[in-house]
């Protein structure tokens, strides 16, 4: 894990017009530590992923290093559909703090490179709008000049930087907790791809409700697209 780089870049950030947010929440040990972290699995509705016709999405429809997005568990919950172009095999994630280690489940579709995770930092709760979006991925050749590095999601809010290849696992603080994944569900025969449950961390999902109301859960079908198109400016950092 790196350390932030954020104080050598925050007068840099600020003079391109700051892309830096202070807290607006209490701080992320004390919800955290509110939560139950014996709920390593945690199964919701089965849904099927669609395009905008809520027609099927195929994976063969997944464009390799294209970030996409969609909703689930809950209508207000982004979640990052990535083709990371590569076999992402199983993987034990350890953890700490008593909290239960666990299995992220590799990727899928015919190359098994297709992973999906919960696009909330899990340091401030940083999410993606229809406005704007703080975090994205970086596909090979497209560095983040915050981390140094590329095939990372970052969140420009605070400099975290996450490994989507090695189970969301934190690259660089302040975050101190990986991604939380999506379980996705591949038809081999239809190529159809479904979401059905989350692994890791257990987001605190009442707090993230309070900036835009209850949040209603995903049933049936979610619709997939371009996160270029959901948000209307993608901050790169």
């Amino acid at each position: 894990m790196k350390i932030c780089r954020r104080d050598i870049l925050k007068g840099f950030a600020a003079g391109a017009g700051g892309i830096f947010i202070e807290s607006i929440t209490p701080p992320f040990q004390i919800l955290y530590a509110a939560q139950d972290k014996t709920l390593v699995r945690r199964e919701y509705q089965r849904v099927l992923l669609t395009d905008e016709n809520k027609e099927p999405f195929k994976s063969s429809d997944i464009k390799k290093n294209e970030n996409y997005i969609f909703f689930y568990p809950y209508h207000n919950i982004p979640v990052l559909l990535l083709n990371l172009n590569k076999t992402i095999e199983p993987i034990k994630v350890e953890q700490s703090e008593e909290v239960k280690s666990y299995f992220h489940p590799g990727g899928i579709g015919a190359d098994k490179s297709i992973v999906a995770y919960v696009a909330v930092c899990t340091h401030e709760f940083v999410r993606p709008n229809q406005d704007e979006s703080l975090i994205k991925y970086y596909p090979l050749g497209e560095t983040s000049f915050i981390y140094g590095g590329d095939n990372i999601i970052c969140c420009c809010a605070h400099g975290s930087a996450f490994d989507p290849s090695n189970a969301g696992n934190v690259l660089q603080t302040p975050a101190e907790y990986p991604l939380t994944t999506v379980e996705l569900e591949w038809d081999s025969q239809t190529d159809f791809l479904y979401a059905k449950a989350l692994i890791g961390w257990n987001p605190p999902f009442k707090e993230i409700f309070k900036e835009d109301g209850e949040g209603k859960r995903v049933t049936e079908n979610t619709t997939i697209k371009k996160l270029s198109d959901y948000s209307k400016k993608i901050i790169k950092c």
